[in-house]
């Protein structure tokens, strides 16, 4: 497990107890440009995707003015959780006033970004992962605009947006799931590859999803699983349960991982994730599974430690541009890597 420094846990909590005191008002209206504390801005709405026969898919941005003779920042995407069949990208279960955490991240020295993505009701899979890794591709095209170091880009997303979130961080070149290229446009594509992975609490094999939690579906019932999928898993075609899962794209090469998970969970059971753990360990992928006792997946209310070690994650793996990294236990970021042809598409 990682082990934060005291500065660093203080300042995690500090920042989640201002974002906590603000959780009892309500929600701002991010319709408009708005201010948080720290000098964080939020930018609401940049379109990111405008995919013929589909809804314009949207981004909010939260950062601090750039900074002179300041290198960069690194960004952090989140990827909203609802089943595959709802949610947005300013809220997340467990959280009265989502925003306001995301700006408390960026207050740190960090890109936040928290995009929207087409629903099951919209497309199947693997349009939602083909919509995030398009807002990666957004963001690192915009990197010049928006002061954001390009080689330095983590993904994180909870429950539904926890499962996208670790197949875009596994299947690097995976061809199958790379967003078709905009046809108008002749200037080389930015790469949808990613330096680092949180999940929190994601499906990771849907093999055994139903099983690890101690459900049996009924048969011929719908399950949001099967709108996501496209098809009830018992009777997809071959090989699309297994592209749908995370398991199925590890190898040596894959980001560092953070695995969050609350032993309470009955929706994804820390079966799922284990499973995910130990698959990246079998890779030799620098990676951790945290599991909070007594929580389900509500980690803004009563998983105060979650914010904390994620924060912490976070540090190591990117040190803000503008702060002193610590000496010893930081954990490199990688270079995008670009897509492979030899990488197998798991069809």
């Amino acid at each position: 497990m990682i082990r934060m420094s005291l500065f660093s846990a203080l300042f995690a909590l500090a920042a989640l107890s201002v974002a906590a005191a603000a959780d009892k008002t309500a929600p701002p209206d991010l319709n408009q440009a708005i201010s948080f504390p720290g000098g964080v801005t939020a930018q609401p709405g940049l379109v990111y995707s405008a995919l013929e026969g589909f809804r314009p898919l949207t981004l909010d941005l939260y950062q601090m003015p750039p900074k002179a003779k300041v290198a960069p920042r690194p960004a952090i995407l989140f990827v909203h959780g609802g089943n595959w069949v709802s949610g947005d990208a300013r809220h997340q279960t467990g959280f009265e006033n989502f925003p306001t955490t995301l700006a408390a991240l960026a207050a740190r020295g960090y890109v936040v970004a928290s995009a929207n993505y087409r629903l099951s009701g919209e497309a199947h899979f693997p349009a939602a992962v083909q919509d995030i890794k398009s807002a990666i591709r957004w963001l690192r095209g915009h990197a010049a605009d928006y002061d954001i170091d390009a080689t330095r880009i983590m993904v994180w997303g909870a429950e539904a947006g926890g499962q996208i979130a670790a197949v875009v961080g596994t299947s690097c070149g995976v061809t199958t799931l790379e967003p078709t290229a905009d046809a108008k446009s002749k200037a080389p594509m930015a790469s949808d590859c990613v330096e680092g992975v949180i999940d929190w609490y994601g499906p990771a094999d849907f093999a055994s999803w139903d099983a690890d939690a101690g459900r049996t579906p009924e048969p011929g019932a719908a399950t949001h699983l099967g709108a996501y999928l496209g098809c009830e898993p018992a009777d997809c075609a071959p090989g699309v349960v297994h592209a749908a899962s995370p398991l199925s794209y590890i190898e040596s090469m894959s980001p560092p991982f953070l695995i969050q998970q609350g032993s309470d969970d009955t929706l994804v059971a820390p079966a799922q994730s284990r499973k995910l753990y130990e698959a990246l360990q079998a890779q030799h992928v620098p990676s951790d599974l945290i599991v909070y006792p007594g929580v389900g997946q509500d980690f803004g209310v009563n998983g105060a430690k979650a914010i904390a070690d994620l924060t912490d994650f976070i540090v190591k793996t990117f040190p803000p541009a503008d702060a002193t990294p610590q000496a010893t236990n930081t954990i490199k970021s990688v270079k995008p890597k670009p897509p492979r042809a030899s990488r197998k598409t798991h069809k």
